[in-house]
């Protein structure tokens, strides 16, 4: 029988120290494909790799690409491929395409296929431009205002340039093998129509996390992202600094509960749902981040204990170098 400390209001889980560093963990190798199908986990990759704009490179059977109305946007393959969407893509040859986007956001689909038959399925998102904010507000939804000078000059904290338009029939689209754009939209009220900012190397760094949890025996076909983007307007709200990596929406807050309680999982198996088992989940996550073939994905790394709202939780996020908090 599992145990849950429970908050002395509500029923939420506490606890009033943090927890000493998991020393259990084995030690930390990539995933081992076999064991993830022994497991009866799909990591969702297709065997070949599409590379976008010649900065991110994705191998999932599905992906997503933010891309501003009019870009040219290049695709490259590292296999002889075929290329195809509804309009606008010019074929360079048996690996290489350019995909013109249309002057209007939407959402547009471009298939490619190698000569195995594998498929990648990349959903791009033309992006309704930042330039339409009026007074902090999009098309009617609240955004707020960003700051006006990048996070000591970093690149990764410029305002976005633009925003995926989600109508509600976009909740459930997947944007990788084991995330919905829905799973990543503000809790803020407003609607029918919401925007949202999601990067990609968000994306591929939660899919590599997921491979590497299931390689190493916790059983889960998804985290439960209790937080992503956040506007600038909502992120002020609750308190939480402007420079959250959650505004540019390059942050998630997870957590894994495979049995569907709402709760982290019981990761260390000690029999008792508590800030330990997010403890858990960070020093993985920190002890992955030493190792070379993760030097793609650093990023900030905290832990966080239960509220009379929430569990406990990790949050991860792609900045590009690492930070720390939340640990003793």
């Amino acid at each position: 029988m599992k145990m849950i400390k429970l908050a002395s209001v509500g029923l939420a889980l506490t606890v009033s120290t943090l927890p000493a560093r998991a020393t259990d963990l084995t030690d930390i190798a990539p995933p081992d494909p076999a064991a993830s199908e022994t497991a009866g986990f799909d990591a969702g990759r297709v065997g070949f790799s599409i590379r976008i704009n010649d900065e991110i490179e994705a191998d999932y059977r599905t992906f997503a690409t933010l891309v501003m109305p009019g870009e040219r946007v290049s695709l490259s393959s590292n296999e002889a491929v075929a290329f195809s969407t509804e309009n606008g893509l010019e074929t360079l040859s048996t690996t290489d395409a350019v995909w013109q986007a249309p002057d209007t956001p939407g959402y547009h689909v471009i298939e490619i296929r190698n000569r195995a038959g594998g498929l990648i399925r990349l959903n791009a998102f033309v992006l309704r431009p930042a330039t339409e904010i009026e007074a902090g507000v999009l098309q009617g939804y609240a955004i707020g205002q960003y700051p006006q000078e990048p996070y000591r000059g970093h690149d990764a904290y410029l305002p976005p340039a633009g925003f995926i338009e989600v109508p509600p029939e976009l909740h459930d689209l997947p944007i990788s093998p084991h995330f919905t754009l829905g799973q990543f939209l503000c809790k803020q009220e407003g609607g029918p129509v919401r925007y949202a900012v999601v990067r990609e190397r968000l994306l591929l760094k939660l899919e590599r996390l997921l491979e590497e949890v299931n390689a190493h025996g916790w059983r889960t076909d998804g985290f439960v992202v209790m937080s992503g983007y956040r506007t600038p307007v909502y992120n002020a709200g609750i308190g939480n600094g402007r420079y959250s990596r959650h505004v540019y929406g390059g942050a998630a807050d997870i957590y894994i509960d495979e049995d569907g309680d709402g709760i982290m999982d019981d990761l260390n198996r000690d029999g008792v749902l508590d800030r330990q088992d997010a403890a858990a989940l960070y020093d993985f996550i920190d002890r992955m981040l030493t190792r070379p073939d993760w030097t793609d994905f650093h990023g900030g790394l905290g832990e966080y204990g239960s509220t009379s709202a929430h569990g406990p939780f990790v949050h991860v996020d792609e900045r590009g170098w690492n930070a720390r908090w939340g640990r003793s």
